[in-house]
């Protein structure tokens, strides 16, 4: 399980620096997108940084995710909505996961277990492709995934849907869902699109970090986000 691991960290660092998408509504289309997204990948005093924003059609930053590693490891990670002016953060130590969370300006803390096979969502097409023989044999797969605007680690259950057509190409969807029952009425299904050899995430469909306006109040956003590739 060590050498899997370590294989599929080894892969997620070796990513293009910088990586392009847009997020549209789960039944739209290119031609209207509601963000854009890029993925800035950087590397200095021995840490890794991957830098995620997405922007508004009016160019502001919606929201901002960071995910620090050291050695291929995840030790930081840190998400900035500033659609409701909200900050969380992980900072993982050993068996440790601590979560800070500032929300109306009171700022909370609260400790959950981190195990090996946990998962930020910026290493999840990486080990997708490390388990890809698996899936594609139709093995379920498990792992647990932070959730860091909610301070929790969800387990989810990763399973092969059969092959499907992205932009007119063809490609493999995945189906990622959380183990438990309970969870599951809570969490929506997230729809993963790959390419045939599993190598390159293509298309995600389920719930982002960024919100949209519903009347007066900012709700959760379920959408496509498609890759440029």
């Amino acid at each position: 399980m060590t050498r899997v691991l370590l294989l599929w960290l080894a892969v997620a660092l070796q990513t293009a620096p910088v990586e392009h998408a847009t997020v549209v509504a789960r039944d739209g289309d290119l031609s209207a997108p509601l963000f854009t997204l890029e993925r800035t990948l950087t590397t200095a005093d021995g840490q890794t940084v991957a830098d995620v924003r997405f922007v508004d059609p009016a160019g502001q930053v919606a929201c901002r995710e960071r995910v620090t590693y050291v050695s291929g490891a995840v030790v930081r990670a840190e998400l900035e909505q500033h659609q409701v002016d909200e900050q969380y953060s992980m900072t993982v130590s050993g068996v440790d996961a601590l979560f800070e969370v500032v929300r109306d300006g009171r700022r909370s803390q609260i400790r959950r277990d981190w195990t090996p096979d946990t998962l930020t969502i910026d290493q999840l097409p990486s080990f997708v492709t490390s388990q890809w023989d698996r899936l594609v044999g139709g093995a379920d797969v498990s792992f647990r995934l932070v959730a860091l605007d909610r301070a929790r680690i969800v387990r989810f259950t990763l399973k092969h849907q059969g092959v499907t057509r992205h932009l007119d190409h063809p490609a493999v969807m995945l189906r990622m869902q959380a183990s438990s029952l309970f969870v599951r009425w809570l969490a929506p299904e997230i729809d993963l699109v790959f390419s045939p050899d599993g190598r390159t995430m293509l298309e995600s469909r389920g719930p982002l970090p960024v919100k949209v306006r519903q009347g007066d109040d900012w709700v959760d956003l379920d959408a496509r986000l498609v890759w440029s590739r």
